[in-house]
């Protein structure tokens, strides 16, 4: 709206306002606290009697009001003042009356979510000359629906209006029973007690319909405040437009109310093939097209005041617009139309560019689509940004290039502007009388403003526990003998991936017995840790040999190594770097692993009962100097062959050092923040395997026993953690490991006493978990405790559970620092930040118990490397 408005006065505290009456004000606005407390204890049906009331009190007397507008402003239409009643009373109620504002408005059931809504408090309105009643209609009936108490600031030469509809709108509200002092005017003309009021701390909310300065004067008040500014809508008529159609529309639009209404046309461009058609329509229906001279008498008669638009030129139709302006016209003319420039620099500096609230209509001819949203986009910006815009065309490509073109929060498509941008006539737009500017145009907001802007919404956010999942390879056999199920896979080309020292002892050969198949090929490249190199040789062979089945034979890293080569051979656009992205959550992480149905088949059979790999999701790769883990389901292999026949050559070393990976698994799966009640029978299973089997595998390396409950410990441990996840021990352990070469499992065996207790011990910090609701890792080790060592309190079987990790350690000789691992301590110390810091990254830590901090991983390095002592350090 153009209105003219003096610009604050910064240099006076709010206690210096020698011009205000604040006693008046002051006992106005503590009336409207008073009743703001009052209606916030109303239910919903008590707030929808009352707005009920003032709608119906409303339109009843839609017909007085628009004739009071009309006598004291002497601006519009007497007859579309009435229509503008009607949409601020009838389309309101038929919009709000189903709308809940009171308590609990939405219920997100998916979500486990509600919103409650709460009133602001005192609302301040200020609303404009150009709509002094229907504004005034709107804001309060809003205002009703939000229970929230509002004051009224009418526009100076508006009073009488404003006062008039307030008082139709109290009686009946207050009878309906509306708190009294709900609803007030303060019709004080001096530009002071608007300044007074945007300052005052009784008021909570500042609500402006008017020009730009009283929007940036509320912008500025230091409170919150909607404010809605000015339009010059422009109205593109692409070539393939309906003319005819279009005419109507903008007639309809451009002559409703005179044109005060901020949403109107102010300037058509139309293409050049339909130009001179378009003219001779509107002259056909009623439009006067301005000579030259003609249009720089309007011009300067509206414009030629300096910066402030002329009140005479405002709101009249166009007969007597014209004569204002010494022009004569037919009485019949509804609205004069203006040619202005094409060429856009020209153009811009035109004063019927900017906004008109007249029956003046700018008229651009366009010679083609780029130029026509061009114009329309420099015609928001001489005071038009964010308001209203319009495109008339059957070309949806020229729509879309106009909608992302031009900065409007209501683009209308084939409809007119005036009445389609107050919503619920030619669209389902929010009905309203508030129209949103965005930042654009200094608004908060690009919304039809309606009641959801009176609002407070308060969410409510139950606990909401995602939902788990266990999952396992389709197909896992077991026990001695169990690589003769290889004979019922089809198979004509097979692929087997394995190490130099496993095929040196014969497993290939062990394959080809159990195996019918015409070609099969061996990859022996893989080394423990297996880097991106030795990956992409595996896929060059794939790619060469075409297999119709992969196996992996071997421990882990060879395991590891067939998942990655499976899955850049099956898809090799994929990237390392993308598909080993941090995360914090797997349900919400970034990375993307294809999920489509493999084409090639993987096999999995360790040779080594420690990793699991052959059952879980992950694989380990060595990058640089560090370890990356790839973590996705579709990485599992498709079937898992468990024979313990083939770990009885395992040197006493590496049965050690899986067999202590194995366990740390089943530790650290048992206490996740992921574990459940699936996860939990195979960790306390292995667990008991592992601490009864492992010594035994030890002592006779060909105890095929001993052997059989290890390799099914290490399988159950894989199971749990491909499904719960590890922790930080694993975080501690890949750091080190990768640094300075040491076996994953030795690494882990290092740490596991110290974790055990890390997290057994009060947490520094909780781990954000919502399925995690109290920390329960110390009872978790408790009953692991119990059912393998027994005790009959909890912490008489986690200590029993604590000493026998470390007896199990005593019993295999393992060593129990870095530092017997011959580490230099000058090297550890010098990459001991580095190193706490890799670890802090590391994957495994999103599901440990506590949250690990950094200083806490130092310390658990330093444990690690000097163990117990290293409090002397």
């Amino acid at each position: 709206m153009t209105e003219v408005q003096i610009p604050p006065d910064h240099s006076r505290g709010a206690d210096e306002w020698p011009n205000v009456d604040r006693v008046m004000v002051d006992s106005a606005v503590d009336a409207a606290a008073e009743a703001a407390e009052s209606f916030r204890a109303l239910d919903q049906h008590q707030v929808d009697t009352i707005v009920e009331a003032m709608s119906r009190a409303g339109i009843r007397a839609a017909g007085e009001l628009a004739a009071t507008a009309i006598e004291e402003t002497g601006f519009g239409v007497f007859e579309d003042k009435v229509v503008k009643n009607y949409v601020a009373t009838e389309f309101l109620y038929d919009y709000l009356k189903d709308k809940k504002s009171v308590g609990v408005i939405e219920k997100d059931f998916a979500r486990n979510i509600e919103l409650v809504a709460e009133p602001i408090g005192v609302v301040l309105a200020i609303t404009p000359v150009t709509n002094p009643t229907s504004t005034v209609l709107y804001k309060a009936i809003v205002a009703a629906k939000t229970r929230n108490a509002v004051i009224f600031r009418p526009s100076p030469v508006a009073v009488r209006s404003c006062e008039r509809t307030v008082e139709i709108l109290r009686e009946a509200a207050e009878a309906a029973g509306m708190p009294p002092g709900a609803l007030q005017v303060i019709p004080d003309a001096a530009h002071e007690v608007t300044h007074y009021l945007f300052a005052h701390p009784g008021v909570d909310f500042i609500w402006v319909t008017g020009g730009q300065k009283i929007v940036a004067l509320a912008n500025s008040a230091g409170k919150p405040a909607l404010g809605v500014g000015p339009g010059n809508a422009p109205i593109y008529l692409h070539r393939t437009a309906d003319v005819k159609g279009a005419v109507v529309d903008i007639l309809i639009s451009k002559t409703f109310d005179a044109s005060v209404i901020c949403p109107a046309e102010q300037t058509c461009i139309i293409d050049d093939p339909i130009y001179d058609e378009t003219v001779t329509e509107f002259r056909r229906m009623g439009a006067h097209l301005l000579s030259g001279d003609e249009a720089r008498a309007i011009a300067d008669f509206a414009f030629g005041c300096g910066d402030r638009v002329n009140l005479e030129a405002l709101g009249q139709q166009a007969p007597e617009l014209a004569a204002r302006a010494g022009i004569t016209v037919d009485p019949s003319v509804k609205i004069l139309l203006a040619e202005l420039p094409s060429d856009l620099e020209e153009l811009a500096l035109h004063p019927l560019v900017q906004e008109k609230l007249m029956p003046v209509l700018g008229l651009v001819r366009s010679p083609d689509s780029a130029h026509g949203i061009d114009t329309a986009v420099l015609v928001t910006e001489h005071g038009g940004l964010g308001h209203t815009s319009a495109i008339y065309a059957r070309d949806p490509d020229v729509v879309d290039a106009f909608g992302l073109a031009v900065r409007t929060g209501r683009i209308l498509v084939n409809a007119p502007t005036a009445v389609g941008a107050l919503g619920g006539i030619y669209n389902n737009l929010t009905p309203t009388f508030s129209l949103g500017c965005g930042t654009w145009g200094g608004s908060s907001t690009t919304e039809n403003v309606n009641y959801m802007q009176l609002l407070n919404v308060k969410t409510v956010s139950h606990r909401r526990t995602p939902p788990q999942w266990f999952r396992v390879p389709a197909n896992t056999f077991f026990n001695a003998g169990a690589l003769e199920n290889l004979r019922e896979v089809p198979c004509t080309s097979v692929v087997v991936v394995t190490d130099v020292l496993s095929e040196q002892r014969g497993v290939v050969d062990e394959l080809r017995r159990n195996l019918r198949v015409e070609r099969l090929r061996v990859f022996s490249e893989v080394e423990p840790e297996p880097d991106e190199a030795t990956i992409h040789r595996g896929v060059a062979l794939l790619r060469e040999s075409v297999p119709d089945l992969l196996i992996a034979i071997g421990g882990g890293s060879v395991i590891d190594a067939a998942k990655a080569i499976r899955l850049f051979y099956e898809h090799p656009e994929v990237r390392l770097e993308d598909l080993a992205l941090p995360f914090l959550d797997p349900r919400k992480r970034m990375a993307e692993y294809p999920q489509e149905p493999h084409t090639l088949r993987l096999v999995a059979v360790p040779t080594t009962s420690g990793t699991g790999s052959e059952v879980s999701p992950a694989a380990v790769l060595t990058v640089g100097d560090r370890k990356e883990t790839l973590v996705d389901y579709s990485l599992v292999p498709d079937m898992a062959i468990v024979d313990p026949v083939l770990t009885l050559s395992m040197p006493r070393t590496l049965t050690v050092d899986t067999g202590v990976d194995a366990l740390t698994h089943a530790l650290e799966a048992a206490a996740s923040i992921f574990a459940s009640p699936y996860t939990d029978a195979f960790c306390v299973q292995a667990a008991r395997l592992i601490f009864d089997a492992l010594p035994r595998a030890y002592d006779d390396p060909d105890d095929l026993e001993a052997r059989t409950d290890m390799s099914n410990a290490a399988t159950l441990a894989g199971l749990a953690f491909s499904n719960a996840f590890v922790g930080t021990n694993h975080a501690l352990a890949h750091a080190t490991g990768a640094r300075f070469g040491i076996a994953h499992g030795r690494a882990n065996g290092i740490f596991l006493p110290h974790t055990l207790r890390y997290n057994a011990s009060l947490p520094t910090k909780f781990m954000p978990a919502p399925g995690y609701s109290a920390y329960i890792a110390p009872e978790k080790y408790a009953q692991l405790g119990r059912v393998v060592f027994g005790g009959r309190e909890p912490e008489e079987s986690r200590r029993r559970l604590f000493d026998g990790v470390d007896a199990l350690l005593r019993r295999l000789e393992f060593p129990r620092t870095l530092a017997e691992l011959d580490i230099a301590e000058h090297d550890f110390l010098e990459a001991l930040p580095e190193l706490a810091m890799t670890a802090f990254q590391d994957l495994s830590n999103r599901t440990n118990p506590r949250m690990p901090m950094v200083a806490e991983l130092t310390e658990l390095l330093r444990l690690g490397y000097y163990g117990e002592a290293s409090v002397a350090h």
